[in-house]
């Protein structure tokens, strides 16, 4: 079987002691490649250490709305120096939180990534929360002319048809096999297996029954099994159609 983690934070100081083991594990499991977004320029450089040690890691760079410094000139410069790099294959993890007090300056960054990603040919990594219609808009004013994926989905039909029309993709991952993403569910299914990327968002994002452990790679396999039994498919084309999605996307 055949599985690409699309979202995962191996950078992050979870992982420190045991990231060997951790990529280890996942692999024994079919995991084939693993995708690290960026979430602030502090991660950066150890983000491209990784790809360069490890052949099957990639990443994305970008800034992350919850690590959106009040002056964020000298890390959009850093950003578009570092998006030359070929272990860079997406800008993000980007995007809008409404939980967050500063939205007019994350729209303003938010907006200066998307033309980042035109310009140096990469598509989206885009977190939101409680924030599609305003990611719409931004969407208005600079089309991302790449795609991307929207992580960690969890709107309406309709929120979903309007992404996958820019050319979007939509990151599923252990949210949907907890009892309250029937919305979730429902959109996924209507929109097709063509249409999504299977991710962990680890160390965070823990699937049903898993709350409290430190979320790995690994658990995409339960991820996908979720997956299929949404599709009454094997998880064997999930893992395909999904791998085949990610690889386009990001061109790994």
């Amino acid at each position: 079987m055949h599985l690409i983690d699309s979202h995962c934070h191996l950078d992050f100081s979870e992982f420190e002691s045991d990231l060997s083991s951790v990529i280890n594990r996942a692999r024994m499991q079919g995991v084939e490649s693993f995708v690290i977004p960026g979430v602030s320029s502090k991660h950066w450089d150890k983000q491209l250490k990784l790809a360069q040690a490890f052949d099957d890691v990639y990443c994305g760079i970008g800034i992350h709305p919850w690590f959106l410094d009040n002056d964020p000139l000298s890390d959009l410069v850093k950003l578009e120096s570092l998006l030359h790099s070929q272990s860079v294959v997406a800008v993000g993890e980007c995007g809008l939180d409404a939980t967050v007090d500063n939205m007019a300056l994350q729209q303003q960054v938010f907006i200066a990534q998307i033309e980042l990603a035109n310009r140096f040919n990469k598509p989206l990594i885009v977190h939101h929360r409680k924030t599609h219609h305003l990611i719409q808009q931004c969407f208005k004013q600079v089309r991302p002319e790449y795609g991307g994926v929207i992580h960690a989905f969890s709107g309406n039909i309709n929120d979903a048809e309007k992404y996958i029309d820019l050319g979007f993709k939509l990151g599923i991952g252990g949210g949907i096999t907890y009892e309250r993403a029937s919305k979730t569910r429902t959109s996924v299914l209507n929109v097709g297996l063509s249409n999504i990327l299977l991710e962990t968002d680890s160390p965070d994002m823990p699937l049903f029954g898993q709350q409290g452990k430190r979320n790995e790679p690994q658990n995409i396999v339960k991820v996908a099994e979720a997956v299929a039994e949404l599709f009454s498919c094997s998880v064997e084309e999930v893992g395909q159609v999904t791998s085949l999605n990610t690889k386009a996307l990001f061109d790994i």
